[in-house]
């Protein structure tokens, strides 16, 4: 998948990721077992001023406590990318295959925060999601639907080891991609459903056993309580409604940017704010009862 992936980001005449506009991002998402979540991700790019340079983000969400938020942000000497384009480094930090398997990696060391995350290979594999949009082409691909996940994510004594669920994303191209962009990702005992949707393009799977849901008419609804909605009908008679937890909140996307890299920024329209969000739900189909958690995100 990996190298698909890697020949449709690189498949134009001229190398697209030689272009000025070029962005590529690598993300893990992760659903801890005492109720909160990992929102981890790190952006590359040529646009404007921030040409070569890399920001890693690694934030963790409790449900009742206060936020680990790390950052780290290197210039183009510190920045290293895989030939396969399936792992990323800035400084010390990385994500993603760094080692033999598939199973992906995101570690960080520095005198505010501390983690070492392991994330096994799982889930339906979507085929990629890739459109030529505003003269460029943008692609969004999953290679791990849903993982499993250990490791620990640390500040000071808050934090420590955790379990849970996780989904890697790894997005970008050459074109200005249009906002907004809202993800869904569901995850529990025989249940996998993803849902990412940015402007026209689509990635989507969703699997309750062994049963692929035909997707041909689903919808995603984001309401204004932090929940939302995927509606399957009429293709497939399944509706789930998901309430928000504690578990969440929202950062800038450019945050540690100068203010002329910034203005570029907001100006080629890469997104103002990202928000995470924890939610879960208990749904019925096929006759059977289905207690999940998921994750929405949404940058506008």
């Amino acid at each position: 998948m990996v190298i698909l992936l890697l020949s449709f980001l690189i498949s134009c005449t001229s190398a697209p990721s030689d272009k000025l506009t070029w962005r590529e991002q690598w993300e893990v998402l992760i659903l801890t077992e005492d109720g909160g979540l990992i929102d981890g991700r790190v952006s590359t790019g040529n646009t404007g001023m921030v040409r070569g340079e890399g920001q890693f983000r690694a934030n963790r969400w409790f449900s009742h406590a206060s936020p680990i938020l790390f950052g780290m942000d290197g210039g183009p000497a510190d920045v290293d990318i895989s030939p396969a384009h399936d792992a990323v480094r800035v400084g010390s930090a990385l994500m993603g295959r760094f080692e033999s398997g598939d199973h992906w990696t995101m570690r960080f060391s520095n005198d505010s925060a501390n983690a070492i995350v392991y994330i096994d290979p799982g889930g339906p594999q979507p085929p990629i999601s890739t459109t030529v949009i505003d003269g460029g082409q943008w692609t969004i691909a999953s290679a791990i639907t849903h993982g499993k996940s250990h490791g620990w994510f640390t500040a000071g004594r808050r934090g420590g080891i955790f379990q849970g669920q996780a989904v890697t994303f790894h997005r970008g191209g050459d074109s200005i991609p249009n906002l907004p962009r809202k993800t869904l990702v569901i995850m529990g005992h025989g249940v996998s459903i993803g849902v990412d949707h940015q402007g026209s393009q689509r990635l989507e799977w969703a699997r309750i056993g062994d049963i692929d849901i035909p997707r041909d008419d689903l919808q995603l609804s984001i309401d204004s309580t932090g929940g939302a909605t995927l509606d399957f009908r009429p293709t497939a008679p399944l509706v789930i409604h998901l309430e928000a937890t504690t578990a969440g909140g929202s950062t800038p996307t450019h945050e540690g940017l100068i203010p002329p890299e910034t203005w570029l920024v907001d100006a080629a329209q890469l997104g103002l704010s990202r928000m995470v969000r924890r939610v879960k739900t208990t749904f019925e189909y096929d006759g059977e009862a289905h207690t999940v958690s998921g994750i929405i995100v949404e940058v506008n």
